[in-house]
């Protein structure tokens, strides 16, 4: 008998190390309805692979608006206007072509060339960070290095001020709270509202300020963004500044934590990268395949079709498991191998096709420079949390890591 995913989803053993269940599912049932989550499971790549990349078939709207309308009655839905009104347009949940449209007003905003700028912020704020624990010679990673950091990175690149960073780090976490399960209750979705509508309200004051006095960030490039005519709406700047907050937020934190984690659990990975940072680059790509935190993506089926020889309903909604796709064997030699030097990396832990992720360059620049200036700052790393906790929503990440460090 096949494993049923609904019986492991909230059991501590899922949540420690889910691969073993993945590839259950792959080799025995790879396309398998859930009923506690209310969706197709698609755990093998290609077949991920190939949802992310046909918006005609799977489709990005109402991938998330559809949620509260299957679980909210009328009168819930109405409380919840503005988190659905948020949610029903912008980058990441419109197609092409109104999707190419947006991304490509983008396109100078979180080009490399503007994003590679921030390369001496994050080395500098790191050194700040290790700095500050260097007489503990103690790291708690998520509170004391991999939680402030994205944040303060993505503060710099919208000229906020550092006063004004803890604001940033409350809504983020606020926002994501109804994210974390696919039936979120609805006391849940108001809080994640509350905050929502605090930084919009922020962020559409700052906007106006831009448009009168524009400065070198982002937040001015978006404002002033021109293509054939065409800007960008104050909806879609909203919607993307939110968007790129909670992506370059949360997920970073999770991905340097759980990072830092595997290459501790790894040692001779560990003094590789350590004797040779050139490995870096294919270092960072390996870590978003291994543990990768995004664990997995949603779309809507938009017409009666099959995927991997089952038949999918319209209207059904299809969730895929990057994290699975990134160690299916079928595309990885040896997937549950930690090879900082693998090539070719095909991961889609930024997904695939038209909505790639729009922070990916971000999201690498920070990883490599803070993982080098931690390995160049502390000549010894030890791993003092054992049991690990994990958070395990559609991202996954310790709760708390524990090292110890001699600079």
């Amino acid at each position: 008998m096949s494993l049923k995913l609904d019986d492991v989803i909230d059991s501590p053993a899922f949540a420690a190390d889910p691969f073993p269940y993945y590839r259950e599912l792959q080799a025995d049932d790879p396309v398998q309805w859930s009923r506690r989550w209310n969706c197709w499971v698609v755990t093998r790549y290609e077949e991920v692979r190939t949802c992310l990349q046909d918006f005609r078939r799977f489709s990005n709207v109402g991938r998330i608006t559809g949620l509260f309308h299957r679980h909210f009655d009328a009168a819930q839905l109405a409380a919840l206007q503005p988190l659905v009104a948020h949610y029903s347009q912008g980058l990441i949940n419109v197609d092409p072509p109104e999707h190419t449209r947006i991304r490509k007003l983008l396109h100078d905003a979180f080009r490399p060339a503007t994003i590679s700028r921030l390369a001496g912020h994050v080395r500098q704020f790191v050194d700040e960070l290790l700095a500050a624990r260097l007489g503990a010679q103690r790291l708690e990673v998520v509170h004391d290095l991999a939680h402030p950091l994205p944040v303060q990175v993505i503060a710099e690149l919208f000229g906020v001020p550092r006063a004004d960073v803890n604001l940033f780090t409350r809504w983020s976490a606020g926002i994501v709270e109804f994210m974390k399960s696919p039936q979120p209750a609805f006391e849940t979705c108001l809080r994640s509202q509350t905050s929502l509508l605090e930084l919009r309200a922020y962020l559409r004051a700052a906007m106006a300020e831009r448009r009168t006095r524009p400065r070198d960030d982002v937040l001015s490039l978006m404002v002033h963004a021109q293509s054939e005519g065409e800007a960008l709406t104050e909806e879609e700047i909203l919607g993307t500044s939110v968007t790129l907050l909670l992506g370059g937020h949360e997920t970073t934190t999770r991905l340097l934590t759980t990072t830092i984690l595997e290459l501790l659990r790894h040692p001779a990975q560990l003094d590789q990268l350590r004797a040779d940072p050139s490995l870096m680059e294919t270092a960072v790509e390996e870590f978003l395949r291994y543990c990768g935190p995004f664990h997995r993506d949603q779309r809507v089926c938009l017409t009666d079709t099959t995927i991997g020889g089952i038949a999918i309903a319209k209207g059904d909604y299809i969730l895929l498991m990057l994290a699975a796709a990134n160690r299916d064997p079928e595309q990885f030699a040896d997937p549950d191998a930690l090879d900082l030097a693998r090539k070719p990396n095909r991961h889609l832990a930024f997904g695939f096709g038209p909505h790639i992720c729009l922070g990916a360059h971000l999201a690498r620049l920070e990883m490599a420079v803070a993982l080098g200036t931690l390995l160049a700052s502390c000549r010894e790393l030890r791993l003092c949390s054992d049991p690990i906790a994990w958070d395990f929503g559609f991202l996954r990440g310790p709760r708390e890591l524990v090292i110890e460090f001699k600079r």
